[in-house]
């Protein structure tokens, strides 16, 4: 088992280790890979972050929902979901904030891990900057989560207040409803964090290839385990070679990479596949000089 893959099945492995122990501190999980120690800190980090901005997003319309009320005991559940849906929504801060936490989640640790794989493919070109196509893709995928985590948030809550007006429900079962929204809960802050971060590790991936002369491509890696039902079509790309920016077909959706963001969310969210180069003997064996040529002709093609 190459370096890469070892990397890449201990990263499985925290995962794993994340999604079957709630709330117990993750630290010291991969023990054997040193250079990973980072990796549990950021993601407990995100995960912390982000359930902190739901709280703070409920708590918000909570609060709105009873000022509201306060205000006139006659108004009805009608004009409250007008009031949420053409006001509060509006005011909701959460997108904005998220959006620059995530963009600061994704610098570090695509950096960080595209330092480790680059060493593992090669010693002699070591990771220094991320190209622009990178922190590009950093900048647009932080906004893009952020405000489909908001819509999805408001889209919950319409529904709610709108069954409650249907069901004939009071205001107190319309705070009810609100609170225990799993929109709001520290599990959504978890699968976030776990998808992103291995999200980052599939663009580390893909940006070291990019900047490594002796990758000429990139092979599919199915994985999971019990837990997790296997999706037949990521089952199926096991294995499968393409050329580094060449895309995989995921059941008719082209991607870079596992978890690509282009893809639909169910072939994004819980999956744990993972990627691995595909390496020239040849190009390994020139001299630190020429690699390193190569290399900066590549980052000038991908900032451009």
């Amino acid at each position: 088992m190459s370096k890469v893959d070892k990397l890449l099945k201990s990263i499985n492995t925290f995962i794993q280790k994340a999604e079957e122990e709630d709330e117990e501190k993750l630290i010291d999980i991969l023990p054997d890979i040193p250079e990973l120690d980072e990796i549990p800190g950021l993601v407990e980090e995100f995960e912390k972050m982000t359930a902190k901005l739901l709280r703070q997003q409920r708590k918000l319309f909570l609060d709105e929902l009873k000022a509201f009320i306060a205000k006139d005991d006659s108004e009805t559940l009608g004009s409250l979901l007008n009031y949420f849906q053409n006001d509060l929504f509006a005011a909701d801060e959460f997108a904005v904030v998220f959006g620059v936490e995530a963009a600061l989640f994704l610098t570090n640790t695509t950096s960080s891990l595209s330092k480790i794989i680059m060493e593992s493919i090669d010693k002699d070109v070591a990771f220094n900057v991320l190209s622009k196509r990178t922190t590009d893709w950093i900048e647009s995928w932080s906004e893009e989560l952020a405000e489909i985590m908001k819509l999805n948030t408001h889209k919950a809550i319409e529904t709610q207040l709108i069954e409650a007006i249907n069901a004939g429900e009071s205001i107190a079962q319309v705070e009810l409803r609100l609170k225990d929204l799993p929109q709001f809960d520290r599990k959504r802050a978890r699968t976030t964090a776990i998808t992103e971060v291995l999200t980052a590790s599939s663009h580390a991936q893909f940006e070291s290839y990019n900047q490594s002369p002796a990758v000429t491509g990139k092979q599919w890696k199915h994985s999971g385990y019990a837990k997790i039902a296997p999706r037949h079509t990521h089952v199926l790309l096991d294995g499968t070679i393409v050329g580094v920016n060449e895309k995989f077909d995921v059941d008719g959706e082209l991607a870079d990479y596992p978890r690509d963001p282009t893809l639909s969310a169910y072939n994004r969210v819980n999956c744990h596949c993972a990627m691995g180069p595909v390496v020239d003997e040849k190009i390994i064996g020139l001299s630190q000089e020429e690699k390193e040529a190569i290399r900066q002709e590549a980052l000038q093609e991908l900032n451009a």
